[in-house]
């Protein structure tokens, strides 16, 4: 099945965007109906990671050559086919699903609703 798969990250892009630097690629998959978007969400972390890998294949000739930074690290986002999901402090949560804390105009601490003390 195929997946439209759009990566953003957050900082250390070459595009400013409100006083920061985002910057996205966007590629199609080739996932089986069977893996969830959970798991494709950590085929990318650990892909942009290690610099290696069937997803990195795809995203690194749709780079900026100016790019420094490709680790998915709290704050960045996935896209799969209209969904997102944001890299929490553990793991991905959709992104309706969280509590966003930051400082200033940078992510500090991606949270569930769910496991938020009030």
């Amino acid at each position: 099945m195929t997946q439209k798969i759009k990566i953003s990250w957050k900082a250390f892009g070459d595009k400013p965007e409100i006083g920061r630097f985002v910057s996205s690629v966007e590629i199609e998959t080739e996932f089986p109906e069977t893996v969830a978007h959970a798991q494709i969400c950590e085929v990318v972390f650990a892909d942009t990671n290690t610099y290696q890998g069937y997803i990195w294949g795809k995203i690194e000739p749709k780079m900026s050559a100016k790019r420094t930074h490709t680790s998915i690290s709290v704050g960045d986002e996935i896209e799969i086919d209209g969904q997102v999901y944001i890299c929490a402090d553990l793991g991905f949560e959709k992104i309706e699903d969280v509590e966003i804390k930051k400082i200033g105009d940078v992510v500090f601490s991606v949270i569930a609703k769910d496991k938020v003390d009030n």
